[in-house]
């Protein structure tokens, strides 16, 4: 179950402190608003530093790719037969927290 903060405030917040809410147990995509670009990690624990200094812009549910090895609901079934090897190529589609991020903070709410 992906667990989310919902925060109904016109303050701005950057990710270094937004990311003390984020559940430690679930995957996260971080995507950033000025290219769309995105990288997912396992856990929020994963997520570098380097992210901390941005301006959080949304949060949401997404499904995004991950290596199967990191979707333990989906290892049981489909990786019976994959060698560890092939556990960790495999790409398959999971449910994870979505955070924008952006360089600027968002003016309008």
């Amino acid at each position: 179950m992906i667990s989310v903060f919902v925060c109904h405030t016109r303050e701005v917040m950057k990710f270094g402190e937004f990311r003390k809410y984020v559940s430690r147990i679930d995957r996260v995509s971080i995507c950033m608003k000025e290219t769309l670009s995105y990288e997912n990690f396992q856990f929020i624990e994963m997520v570098p530093d380097t992210y901390d200094a941005y301006y959080l812009y949304g949060v949401g549910l997404a499904q995004s790719e991950f290596p199967l090895s990191e979707v333990p609901e989906l290892l049981v079934e489909m990786g019976k037969n994959l060698s560890p090897e092939e556990k960790k190529e495999k790409i398959v589609y999971a449910d994870c927290m979505e955070i924008m991020l952006s360089k600027v903070p968002k003016t309008s709410f």
